[in-house]
């Protein structure tokens, strides 16, 4: 009994052609002069045959590359929740895709797949160590790190945390404000550099807790604060949904914002569920992700390339005001 029917292959198309294999190949790729005619009669008929054309995974992994770049994003689940992780991670797709590569979305945990990636981009997932980073190192894979860990061999890229903390802290200070408590994230990178630049102007600022930028979990974080009395007038958030939690908490329990109490966040993303434009630090999250992009590639090229930071602005809202 025969089995299915195999696929046409490359020889059954310059057999058909009358052509050398090694012609029939050319005539695909368009690395070597082939004649239009001998070119037009190969794609005949691999037409006529059903074929579609050589498998350019296969083509890539004989030339050392995958054409794909992989992405760590901590938590997949989360990844799509967080409103300053989805403008970075289109733009990084949009000029990859324009160079003919894929994006790999790529969980942080240590059980990573040794995956054929020609570059990996580590974008802020929060942890300080990655069991996944000695092997890429010790497979050469280009590493492109996003407000991480600034680890030995890796191509970083980065916003001014401390500079745009610091900015918004003297518009508060500017205010009069001066009992300031704080919402930070999580233990990274980020989160040392924001609550620096806050301390450059308020030295004593009291952290509430920490929690990821969450709006529920800001929420909850903020009740419990605000449920003590709290003798402060201004809280500033590491994040614009840290910020929103707080204004929505604040106002259930009958406090005016900003006239009882003044809240601001950082990042510069959409919160339509707010009726108020946030005070808040805006960074150029699609500049980030061209940025993230344009390095991974020329790192796959092997080219030199230097580590960016990027700067930040102020942009005052109607969630702050005077003291």
């Amino acid at each position: 009994m025969s089995g299915p029917p195999r696929p046409p292959t490359l020889a059954d198309v310059a057999a058909v052609a009358g052509v050398s294999l090694s012609t029939a190949s050319l005539a695909f790729s368009g690395n070597k002069p082939v004649s239009e005619a001998t070119r037009q009669r190969v794609l005949a008929a691999a037409s006529s045959l059903g074929y579609a054309g050589p498998n350019p995974l296969a083509s890539n992994l004989r030339r050392g590359r995958s054409g794909v770049v992989g992405i760590a994003v901590g938590q997949l689940s989360s990844a799509f929740r967080d409103p300053a992780a989805l403008p970075m991670l289109d733009a990084v797709s949009e000029v990859l895709g324009a160079a003919g590569m894929g994006l790999l979305l790529m969980a942080d945990d240590d059980a990573h797949p040794r995956l054929p990636l020609d570059a990996v981009i580590y974008d802020n997932c929060g942890r300080e160590t990655w069991h996944a980073y000695d092997d890429l190192v010790a497979r050469d894979v280009p590493l492109v790190v996003v407000e991480g860990p600034c680890w030995p061999g890796t191509t970083f890229v980065d916003i001014d945390h401390r500079r745009g903390s610091a900015a918004l802290a003297a518009h508060l200070h500017d205010h009069g404000h001066r009992r300031v408590a704080t919402m930070t994230l999580e233990a990274s990178r980020p989160q040392r550099e924001r609550e620096a630049g806050l301390r450059q102007v308020f030295p004593d600022a009291h952290v509430i807790g920490a929690c990821a930028s969450d709006l529920a979990e800001a929420q909850s974080l903020a009740s419990d604060y605000l449920a003590t009395g709290p003798d402060v007038t201004a809280i500033v958030c590491q994040s614009d949904v840290q910020a929103a939690g707080v204004v929505l908490e604040a106002r259930r329990r009958g406090l005016s914002v900003p006239g009882d109490l003044s809240v601001a966040g950082f990042d510069g993303v959409d919160t339509p569920w707010l009726d108020l434009s946030l005070t808040t630090v805006v960074q150029p999250l699609a500049d980030k992700g061209r940025a993230t992009a344009h390095a991974a590639l020329a790192r796959i090229a092997g080219e030199p390339v230097a580590d960016v930071v990027l700067p930040v602005e102020l942009r005052v809202g109607g969630s702050t005001g005077p003291a």
